[in-house]
């Protein structure tokens, strides 16, 4: 073999061993096996939102004999948002065996859609000789009441909590479906359902 063959097979040795090399690389970057931190972004997304419409309702005492009790109510909307608390979310893998924990759905939050607190939204019964002024104090107290009932209200709601926890189910499961289809493994999941504390 003259010079120049020589030096052509050693590039070609030096370029397939590069490629190899990348390739060997890239092959470790592929995701084999159920990631934990994938599964918890899941959860965050599987939260599930309720809105809602509901009425604060109170009475202001008359302060004397001028005045007469008077009745007001706002009326509003609002949002619920029910999930799993992810950072409860645990995974053993052993092989083709997958045990997830998941905790009971609760409520994770429950806002006011400001916009929907407007003019119309008051109404109030008549005022006597003296107006019994409703202040703004009468009406963040009024919706703070009708909050923690709205609060108590979904807590209480199996129905809706059943919900948000099967759907939390439902994409880790599709998650570790897919991931499987991906590297040719078929999963085995099985579900234990943390209690609450």
């Amino acid at each position: 073999m003259d010079l120049k063959h020589k030096i052509t097979d050693l590039i070609l040795i030096v370029l397939m061993a590069g490629s190899l090399a990348g390739c060997a690389g890239k092959e470790s970057n592929i995701v084999k096996e159920p990631d934990i931190t994938q599964i918890r972004n899941i959860c965050n997304l599987a939260t599930v939102k309720c809105y809602y419409h509901n009425v604060a309702k109170s009475e202001k005492k008359a302060a004397h004999f001028l005045e007469k009790d008077k009745k007001f109510w706002i009326e509003y909307t609002g949002v619920a948002n029910l999930g799993i608390d992810m950072s409860k979310v645990k995974m053993e893998i052993d092989g083709i065996n997958i045990k997830v924990t998941i905790p009971k759905a609760q409520l994770l939050n429950i806002s006011i859609d400001e916009t929907s607190l407007n003019d119309d939204s008051f109404t109030t019964s008549q005022d006597g000789w003296n107006k019994n002024e409703i202040t703004a104090d009468d009406q963040t107290a009024a919706i703070n009441q009708a909050q923690k009932e709205m609060e108590k209200s979904v807590q209480e709601n199996s129905a809706l909590l059943v919900s948000a926890q099967d759907r939390a189910q439902k994409l880790i499961e599709n998650y570790i479906n897919r991931l499987g289809e991906a590297v040719g493994v078929e999963y085995k999941i099985e579900w234990v359902y943390e209690e609450e504390d």
